[in-house]
């Protein structure tokens, strides 16, 4: 059996499912118990004799053979012309038991009354009786009678308990195994994506990343992107791992501009749009966040912005680039919400207008991230596509389909050509998603050595993690708020004029502080800032 994930993930798509039938099922044996009709028991007990002849062994009895003597006609016959009932009748409700190493019969009758359980267990065990002693009285008269009835039939007081822990458990066994059988037929039925391989083989599109699966959080701040609520935390570094992997796609290709989209709502487009760009800004490049996604627009929620004006008013002409343009919650991040009056732009987005916004965006930043609507919902998307210079096309494993992905890029292939990839949300390491480990899990694996430092080099304030990102924006200059410049280490003097170098001791770097020149000799990097050069061992000249 393939079930595309194995059954840890059958058992995660449609364990409420499987519970559910299993629990149909058992409510199910428990009714039947409960309704079942009464049924009173009444038994008669017989000893079966030795045949004993004079001056011969004693004959034990085959008890299997008397068994079935007692459940013929024989004896039915007999005890149903006593009764005045038909044999076919007196059958139902009849059998008999052998005790095992001993000579005895038991007679048992169940019947929906106690005296009609009675009466016919008492029958039917002397018939037997009866049948028995008469054949061996005319073979010979000098025989032992060869079976006794030591115990009459009773009358039963209460009727026969029904075995609920049994018919549950039954109900428990098939609800189990009927859940699972139908869990497998629809998974085999159903038209989600699969796994990793299963969205690269539809889209026919390399996948980026993937995001895995996270709770949803609560309280304040819940909406911001993971990586400003939970920066440690593996799904933010599944965002640095898709910053990783399009930044060069996009310096092949010389792009400017991303457009985030997804074939339906509900697919993480918005959320992967806000932490890419955060993503981005975090890494160095200046970025502008711009909600396109006029519709259903979420990024004024996410980053707790004013939706008072946006794109649509930018778009229409009714105010200018810089007044549509809002500082976001990093450094290098700003956002265009969508504004009001969405119903007005709705053919802007197709129109010239647009081309010309997206342009003269690319020449404040470095990076145009696009949160587009839904490609199958509305037309907007495929306007959006047709004037961005890269595609992200965004799947959700829990969610999207096979069918809706090949139609989005279906209806996207008129528009774009090559520029798109794709990146799996929601995706769990069975189904080929990548899940990195958290930060703080790497953090805490024993560091190696580190090489002794003279105490007047100064101390090391910054996440080594910066080290990676771009300390400087486009013009060379350190950027205040960054993880290399915190805003904690801003001098509270004037800050110098663009065209006035910046000295050690106005600008801070992570081995410097804000106020202090950095101890001993200076080398300077590539992007301006210093560090410590290193130090000549004792007695070297």
């Amino acid at each position: 059996m393939n079930t595309n994930g194995g059954p840890a993930r059958l058992i995660r798509v449609y364990g409420l499912w499987i519970a559910l039938v299993t629990v149909v099922v058992m409510a199910a044996g428990f009714g039947v118990s409960m309704l079942a009709p009464t049924a009173y028991r009444s038994a008669a007990i017989v000893v079966v004799e030795a045949l004993v002849r004079a001056n011969t062994t004693p004959v034990p009895p085959e008890m299997g053979t008397e068994k079935e003597l007692a459940k013929s006609g024989l004896v039915v016959r007999p005890a149903a012309a006593s009764l005045g009932v038909d044999p076919g009748n007196l059958q139902d409700g009849f059998s008999i038991t052998v005790a095992p190493d001993a000579n005895v019969l038991t007679f048992i009758y169940q019947a929906d009354s106690p005296a009609t359980a009675q009466l016919r267990a008492q029958a039917l065990a002397e018939a037997y009786v009866d049948f028995r002693n008469e054949g061996e009285k005319a073979k010979s008269a000098t025989a032992n009678a060869h079976a006794t009835l030591v115990t009459p039939a009773y009358l039963p007081g209460e009727p026969v308990a029904r075995p609920i822990l049994v018919d549950l458990g039954i109900g428990l066994i098939l609800g189990l195994l009927l859940g699972v059988g139908t869990a497998v037929v629809r998974d085999r039925m159903s038209d989600r994506i699969r796994s990793l391989r299963d969205f690269e083989k539809i889209s026919g599109r390399t996948v980026l990343a993937t995001v895995p699966r996270t709770a949803r959080p609560r309280g304040p701040g819940a909406a911001l992107p993971v990586l400003l609520r939970s920066p440690q935390s593996p799904a933010a570094e599944s965002y640095r791992y898709l910053r990783s992997r399009l930044q060069p796609l996009l310096a092949r290709d010389g792009a400017t501009s991303v457009l985030v989209a997804s074939a339906y709502d509900g697919e993480g487009r918005s959320t992967t749009a806000a932490n890419l760009a955060t993503a981005l800004a975090l890494a160095g490049r200046s970025v502008i966040l711009v909600d396109a996604d006029l519709p259903r627009p979420q990024q004024h929620r996410i980053f707790d912005l004013p939706d008072e004006r946006g794109l649509t008013d930018l778009l229409a002409g009714d105010i200018r680039l810089e007044d549509a343009l809002q500082q976001g919650p990093v450094p290098r991040l700003q956002l265009i919400t969508s504004g009001p009056g969405a119903d007005r732009a709705i053919d802007l987005l197709e129109g010239p207008r647009l081309a010309q916004v997206l342009k003269d965006l690319g020449r404040l930043c470095d990076v145009v991230v696009i949160d587009s609507p839904a490609i199958l919902s509305v037309s907007d998307a495929i306007g959006l596509a047709a004037v961005a210079d890269h595609v992200l096309l965004v799947g959700d494993f829990r969610r999207s389909t096979r069918a809706g992905v090949a139609r989005a890029l279906a209806e996207l292939a008129e528009v774009v050509d090559g520029n798109v990839s794709a990146v799996l949300v929601n995706a769990v390491k069975s189904a080929g998603g990548l899940v990195p480990r958290p930060r703080d899990a790497v953090a805490a694996r024993p560091p190696a050595p580190a090489p002794e430092v003279e105490p007047e080099s100064g101390p090391i304030v910054a996440h080594g993690l910066s080290l990676l990102d771009s300390l400087t924006d486009r013009s060379g200059i350190p950027v205040v708020g960054s993880a290399a410049v915190p805003k904690s280490m801003t001098p509270t003097s004037p800050a110098p004029s663009s065209a006035a170098p910046i000295s050690p001791a106005t600008a801070s770097t992570i081995y410097q502080s804000a106020t202090s020149p950095p101890a001993g000799p200076v080398k300077a990097r590539a992007n301006g800032s210093t560090v410590p050069a290193p130090r000549d061992p004792p007695g070297k000249p």
